[in-house]
């Protein structure tokens, strides 16, 4: 019995270690090595349990002749051993059988323990081999199902690439399937990264599936259209437009249920425009250096690092001797967006012999060719200065100043002039404010330069230099990173490619909130007889919402979100910053904020004494006191025509606001197709807009106000931010 006990045991020993090796590599191994070790299974690893099997079924053959012949002989031993391969065989596909061993464990409870044991590994064995073969097909079934049948929102992604991957795995809360024609390689990559995947043959196919499957279901669908060439993304938006065209008996339906995204470089904006309209609200155009733009502006405002020495925060004014520069070394699509939409939202007024005046901030924009020369600018930024005011027809009210001072360099950073210039452009003055911004080519490339140029400002001692570096991939281990005022930006994957960036962030559901609660106190204070109930509030917020998407253009909506961009500047201008409710800092309350914000020109509450969703209506009268309060309004004005201006859109004239007509009413100068608004005035211009709308009208001034739309964002501000999840706290 001792030899049947060692070989037992030893066998014991070999199966033990072998199933632990296997359990710990499984433990050890994440997502698709995990994956990639049990496929392994098939190509060997499987039969490894078997030929352990083999000595235990042998000594039991062996026994069970030395039962019968009461020797052991030659022939015996051989021919047990061929029985016991013949049983393992039988053991591959699970036939289990025992008889033949049975007399050694009836007399050795030892082995029969092992038999039992090796015959309960051999079926996790099994396991682990049916999931290396048939692995993928069960995993895709089960996704099919949950697509199919489960009650979440379904995400569906256009186009197989490092993007869209970053976008599948953000999002934890969806069932998504990302969809393009595939390789069997393709296919099989994407199972290994646990990836659910729809190989299809065209655009077309494509399309109409889903939303075919979309009109049966009521389910909420996102579509998002990444394929990384625009003209693929074009054909998709097409089939997705035509398949609306064609079903609009079910338009209440697509525009409930159905929210399509496509990312388009900017140089098709246009087009990516014309199919937003064509699609009756269910597409969005995305513009990822727009989105990395937003990003930055939001967390590093110009008065990110600014303190008393450089705002009165009584007045919320620039003092007198700071000086602001923004820095750009290459003038790429990124700096080119960060550019339009920083001079949209980094607005600053100073004291002048009456309100306010505008403080202008000084883009020094460096690009190794003559980036000043450039259609998209063109047709945008450059159009007031370029097309407008060289040849002005007409009278026209106060026209607003040019948002910014630019100056265009044409150089290479290899250029021997490169330093010596950028050293010039750098205010040392305490009292001046430096951005620069890198982002000229790769990754390597923009770490490279801001190593040169943290050792520049350090060769040059100069502090107030604030360096932004663009890293699409992030490398956050470089210790240049780590360096005072060293900042990363434009990390595609938090910023851009994040399912939640995509569907609404928290800016755009601030813009989305002020539509919404604007459009009810209008109704609530503008038309006689109409009663706030909670049907009227449902109504008015459907309304909104179908508002938001098909009467708004781009232009209108994006004007709402600039808006609520620029909130933590305005803040800043006073001493305040905004963060979440988790966040550890005191919350100021709203009595504080206005006791600061509205000091000498308190808000008007009691004329109508009434809450809409917990936000007080404010009664705006002609009377707006020289305050705070009033600066920021004016303020807001200011950033409203840089907005504009940057867009392209220019000032109506006279004549026009008083006497043209769309679509039967008075445009009041207002066309945003032809891109032209009465508004685009100075401050004092309103007053005059207002003064002849009222006697075109033969209405009151007050009801043909139209600056007290300016005042809102900040006497709202502290409602807006709550109702979003956000907090007012001190700097």
């Amino acid at each position: 019995m001792f030899v049947y006990n060692l070989v037992t045991a030893l066998c014991l020993i070999a199966m033990v270690v072998t199933v632990f090796t296997v359990v710990v590599s499984l433990c050890l191994k994440k997502g698709s090595e995990r994956i990639e070790y049990i496929r392994s299974f098939k190509k060997g690893k499987a039969f490894i349990i078997y030929f352990i099997a083999i000595p235990l079924y042998w000594i039991g053959h062996c026994y069970a002749v030395y039962l019968i012949e009461h020797s052991y002989t030659g022939k015996g031993i051989l021919i047990s051993f061929f029985n016991a391969v013949n049983k393992i065989v039988n053991l591959v596909v699970l036939k289990y059988d025992a008889s033949s061993i049975s007399g050694l464990m009836d007399a050795n409870g030892f082995y029969n323990f092992t038999v039992f044991v090796c015959f309960f590994f051999i079926g996790l064995n099994a396991l682990m081999f049916t999931l290396s073969v048939f692995g993928q097909h069960i995993w895709e079934l089960i996704q099919a199902i949950k697509i199919k049948h489960c009650e979440k929102e379904r995400v569906i992604i256009f186009g197989h690439n490092e993007k869209n991957i970053a976008i599948y795995k953000s999002d934890d809360k969806r069932v998504k399937v990302l969809c393009d024609k595939l390789t069997p390689d393709e296919c099989l990559k994407l199972y290994t990264n646990r990836i659910y995947h729809k190989s299809v043959r065209s655009v077309g196919n494509a399309v109409n599936e889903f939303l075919k499957r979309f009109l049966k279901e009521e389910h909420d669908y996102i579509l998002i259209i990444n394929t990384l060439n625009d003209q693929k993304n074009i054909e998709y938006c097409r089939a997705i437009a035509e398949f609306i065209e064609d079903n609009k008996e079910n338009l209440e339906k697509f525009f409930d249920k159905l929210k399509v995204f496509v990312f388009g470089d900017p140089l098709y904006e246009s087009i990516y425009e014309n199919l937003v309209k064509d699609s009756f609200g269910c597409l969005t155009y995305l513009n990822k250096y727009q989105a990395i733009a937003m990003d930055f502006i939001d967390k590093y405002p110009l008065t990110k690092f600014m303190t008393s020495e450089h705002i009165d925060y009584e007045s919320g004014l620039i003092k007198d001797g700071v000086d602001i520069n923004v820095i750009m070394v290459g003038f790429g699509k990124t700096n080119q967006q960060i550019f339009k939409t920083s001079v949209a939202n980094n607005q600053f007024l100073q004291k002048g012999d009456g309100d306010p005046v505008l403080k202008k901030v000084h883009y020094h924009l460096f690009d190794r060719v003559n980036s000043e020369d450039d259609k998209n600018l063109n047709h945008c930024y450059f159009r007031y200065r370029n097309e407008f005011l060289p040849q002005m027809e007409g009278e026209y009210l106060p026209l607003p100043e040019e948002p910014a001072m630019e100056t265009f360099y044409t150089m290479d950073v290899n250029d021997c002039d490169f330093y010596r210039t950028i050293k010039g452009v750098v205010n040392s003055n305490k009292k001046g404010i430096n951005y620069l911004i890198i982002a000229f080519g790769t990754d390597l490339e923009n770490i490279d330069l801001t190593h040169k140029l943290t050792t520049k400002r350090q060769e040059w001692g100069i502090e107030n230099l604030y360096i932004f570096t663009k890293v699409r991939k992030g490398y956050k281990d470089d210790s240049v990173f780590e360096k005072k005022n060293c900042f990363m930006i434009a990390n595609e994957a938090e910023t851009v490619y994040d399912i939640e960036k995509i569907v609404g962030d928290k800016i755009y559901n601030m813009a989305k909130l002020r539509n919404e609660i604007y459009d009810l106190e209008y109704l609530v204070t503008n038309v006689d007889g109409f009663v706030l109930s909670k049907e009227s509030i449902e109504q008015n917020s459907e309304d909104a919402n179908k508002n938001w998407y098909i009467k708004k253009s781009q232009q209108q909506r994006e004007s709402s979100i600039y808006a609520c961009l620029s909130i933590r500047l305005k803040l800043n201008l006073m001493g305040y910053d905004y963060c979440e409710l988790s966040d550890e800092r005191e919350a100021v309350s709203n009595e504080e904020y206005l006791s600061c914000y509205a000091k000498n020109d308190p808000l008007n509450i009691e004329h109508y004494n009434q809450k809409i969703k917990g936000k007080d209506v404010v009664y705006y009268s002609l009377d707006y006191k020289n305050s705070l309060r009033k600066n920021f309004a004016i303020h807001e004005h200011f950033r409203w025509n840089s907005f504009m201006l940057s867009e392209g859109t220019v000032p109506a004239s006279i004549d026009q606001i008083l006497n043209e007509i769309i679509d039967g009413k008075y445009s009041n100068g207002r066309n945003y197709e032809v891109r032209r608004h009465g508004n685009l005035t100075t401050f004092d211009g309103l007053v005059d807009f207002r003064q002849m709308i009222a006697k075109r009208d033969g209405k009151s001034e007050e009801e043909k106000d139209v600056i007290k739309y300016d005042y809102q964002l900040m006497d709202d501000v502290h409602w807006l931010l709550n109702s979003v999840g956000y907090k007012i706290v001190k700097r």
